[in-house]
């Protein structure tokens, strides 16, 4: 199946998310567009704290929240809290020891926990750590009994050593940071190993040890955390931490590397701010194979005379890591066992790390990130790390790095480096997101089909398909809440039919299902059964739903009705000729979402109306009427497609008659508002009238009405009787009296010459002609303020 497009190709934006409609039938076109005020009724769980992180494990979903880490069963049923905080924290207390003895202390004060870090670790047993932002960024493990994985509160280790003399400055267990932490656990060769990013500040002072990156390994005691060497971490250098943040967005594991993914200032002394991958060996205790490069998502738009445009959406706000279907495989030149990393993007505010509500969403596969690594290497375009060293450090200053072709076996002349070429791709969806900041990103497969989970900082979630070939739109979009959607998010079940995902906003967490929570968001037949095959979905009784939702046997999947919404005009002249639209949804409808017209024929009143391919869409019909013998009201017509038709008695042909005209006489140099009456003047496409054989001009706004029509006439050279003609499309009609035009008036005399300023005072006006325009003596009152006129 190809991607799912929308019927009308629109391209979508922030959430009012209109599809672009074509003339007349604007608000037809807007009548069959998806409902995105849609509600959906979805399981759901409120916490009395606001979420930071999700863990799925045993068929329980762990919650870490402020103060409290909730465990909840598959439908989100709450079945045990495990109270975090608040924590009473004294500078005399180290963690884990008791501090309620320093309660009434004037240093001593309650904080809120906040959960930094939700994990789960299964090597040495079944456990969840948990690390928040009190006691110095410490961590908890949970022991998961198997038999009860509820129970994350019967066996609870605080993991904390109390450091050795000398080590006072040096914390392994001293883990996350407050403003900010990534961690990645994997397991290699039998150990446990935390990779950690810190988004750290001068603040952070002895013995409250963080480090900005660093590897850190689980004991086999459990009790805490051990660098393996003294070169196990990087600070940001004490001068550059509060001018130099950098914030850890995501981490992810991969073959035999580690990546971190950040945003921060572009250099030292630049104000502006971009993304950066960050990679380094799995296997490297010391980080030496560390580097980073940047990464840009950019729109390009190609403009008049050859010029383009290009946007650079700078700001990483959430990513994701999968494997592709085959169909964006295919169009990417991957294997379907290739990762991709998708990224969403926001373009940031001048010389800020704070994100607009512009948009861009940008996917690069692994291995080309390795193989820009390896090709950016060789073409020495590198630098030194300036912010962990320092411009004058010996790493940076004639410096000449050089790379082994593994980069894990790096020797001490192949230090930590920056990559100056940033790696670019391209916006998947073509600017479709230009005015919403996205906030949240996940990605499965379905059959074929790579699809994307979208979310917003209004709380919008979406559902796309991922394509590089073919312009996709949002198949699922609806308001899950008013909080943002967390870049939190978890996949799981995804090529099973019950597969969902667990998305996070604010103090709510709610499962979707994967195939979509429904379908009743699509309002006409063409895209519900045009959505993606995976989403189930059918027509049924004017609606779309799913076969079980069905109440009677109606349900299908292959075939659409076209609904005829309004017909412009709707009446027409028995000559016929006139162009006749038809608005309304699913015409021309094709599953291969291919607008034809080799099956659909009108009828007006049993006569074919002859179809215009070219002025005609999926929301518009134009034919051309034929000749009636008679009028006729409401006569049945209708619009077959072959398999079926539509019925509809909305269109009349009517015998429109001119009755009279007034004034019917005027002066030679025209400008007369004449006034044509009738029957059935509004009838037919359009109308033009003439007298003689010039037109009449129409009065502006237009003064047509069923009854009457205004029209401004034109001059004439010489004093005549000229016939008046009104045509209507085919139809031409002339009145019973003619128009004549007579000479122009000219004023003689105006009595009295001088009025009072006020104002108020009758004059009278003599001359010859005057009675051309029907008035042989003028009277007309002075303006006040006695400003100057003319007759």
């Amino acid at each position: 199946m190809k991607p799912f497009t929308h019927p009308s190709g629109f391209i979508v934006f922030l959430f009012t998310l209109l599809q672009r409609s074509h003339g007349q039938c604007k608000e037809a076109a807007k009548k069959s567009e998806m409902n995105f005020g849609v509600k959906y009724d979805l399981p759901n769980f409120i916490t009395e704290t606001p979420i930071q992180n999700v863990v799925l494990y045993e068929h329980h979903v762990y919650i870490g929240a402020v103060n409290k880490i909730y465990v909840l069963n598959e439908t989100l049923q709450n079945i045990s809290v495990y109270k975090t905080g608040p924590v009473l924290e004294n500078p005399d207390c180290v963690p884990c020891e008791d501090c309620r003895d320093k309660a009434n202390l004037s240093n001593s004060s309650w904080k809120d926990n906040v959960n930094m870090a939700l994990l789960l670790e299964t090597y040495y047993d079944d456990q969840l750590i948990s690390c928040g932002s009190v006691s110095r960024g410490i961590c908890h493990r949970h022991i998961i009994h198997p038999d009860n994985p509820a129970d994350i509160e019967s066996e609870v280790h605080c993991m904390y050593s109390s450091r050795m003399d000398g080590e006072a400055d040096n914390c392994p267990d001293c883990v996350v940071s407050t403003l900010g932490t990534k961690v990645l656990v994997t397991e290699k060769d039998r150990f446990v190993n935390f990779f950690v990013g810190n988004t750290v500040t001068s603040t952070f002072q002895p013995p409250y040890v963080l480090h900005s990156i660093s590897v850190r390994r689980l004991k086999e005691t459990q009790d805490g955390f051990e660098f393996l060497t003294d070169q196990s971490y990087i600070d940001i250098l004490p001068q550059f931490r509060d001018s130099y943040p950098i914030r850890y967005v995501h981490a992810f594991e991969n073959d035999h590397f580690v990546y971190f993914l950040t945003v921060q200032r572009e250099t030292l002394d630049s104000q502006a701010f971009h993304t950066r991958i960050i990679r380094f060996c799995t296997l490297d205790s010391e980080m030496r194979s560390y580097m980073e490069m940047p990464l840009e998502c950019i729109f390009t738009e190609k403009r008049r005379k050859r010029s383009i445009r290009k946007e650079v959406f700078n700001i990483l706000q959430a990513a994701y890591v999968s494997k592709p279907g085959a169909a964006l495989a295919h169009e990417m030149g991957l294997g379907l066992n290739d990762d991709i990393l998708y990224g969403v993007f926001a373009q940031s505010k001048p010389d800020s790390s704070e994100p607009t509500n512009r948009s861009a969403v940008c996917a690069v596969s692994v291995r080309t990130i390795n193989e820009f690594f390896n090709k950016i290497v060789d073409k020495q375009n590198m630098k030194c790390l300036q912010h962990f060293y320092g411009k004058e450090s010996k790493y940076c200053l004639n410096k000449a790095f050089s790379r082994n072709a593994s980069y894990c076996r790096a020797q001490d002349d192949e230090y930590r480096l920056e990559v100056t070429t940033p790696l670019q791709r391209v916006d998947l969806f073509m600017g479709q997101f230009n005015s919403v900041l996205l906030t949240s990103i996940s990605v499965f497969t379905k059959g074929n089909l790579t699809i994307a989970n979208l979310g917003t900082s209004e709380g919008r979630f979406m559902q796309i398909v991922v394509s590089r070939s073919e312009p996709t739109a949002p198949h699922v979009s609806f308001q899950l809440d008013s909080h943002p959607v967390s870049p939190q998010v978890v996949v799981t079940n995804s090529l099973a039919d019950d597969g969902y995902t667990l998305v996070v906003t604010g103090k709510k967490i709610t499962k979707i299902p994967l195939k979509g929570p429904g379908c009743h968001h699509f309002r006409s037949c063409s895209q519900c059964l045009l959505a993606p095959a995976f989403m189930q979905c059918g027509w049924c009784s004017q609606q779309c739903l799913r076969a079980p939702e069905c109440p009677n046997s109606t349900w299908t999947q292959d075939t659409c009705l076209p609904r005829v919404y309004e017909i412009l005009p709707s009446s027409a002249p028995i000559e016929g000729g006139t162009k006749l639209t038809l608005c309304g949804w699913d015409f021309g409808f094709s599953k291969n979402n291919r607008f034809e017209l080799k099956n659909t024929v009108v009828h007006i009143g049993g006569q074919i109306c002859a179809l215009e391919a070219k002025s005609s869409n999926k929301n518009k019909l134009e034919c051309t009427v034929p000749a009636a013998k008679s009028p006729g009201f409401n006569i049945s017509s209708s619009v077959s497609v072959g398999h079926g038709k539509t019925l509809f008695s909305t269109f009349s042909y009517v015998n429109p008659v001119i009755t009279s005209i007034s004034p019917t006489y005027g002066p030679k140099s025209g400008g007369t508002l004449l006034t044509v009456a009738g029957k059935y003047l509004k009838s037919g496409k359009s109308i033009r009238v003439f007298v003689g054989e010039q037109p009449c001009t129409l009065k502006s706004p237009p003064g047509i009405s069923a009854s009457t029509v205004e029209c401004y006439t034109p001059a004439q050279r010489i004093p005549q009787e000229c016939r008046v003609r009104v045509e209507i499309d085919e139809a031409i009609r002339y009145a019973s009296s003619n128009f004549t035009y007579r000479e122009d008036p000219v004023v003689l005399k105006i009595h009295p010459a001088k009025s009072f300023l006020s104002g108020g005072s009758t004059i009278t006006a003599q001359g010859i002609n005057l009675n051309s325009v029907c008035f042989p003596q003028m009277v007309i009152t002075v303006p006040k303020l006695g400003m100057n006129f003319s007759v």
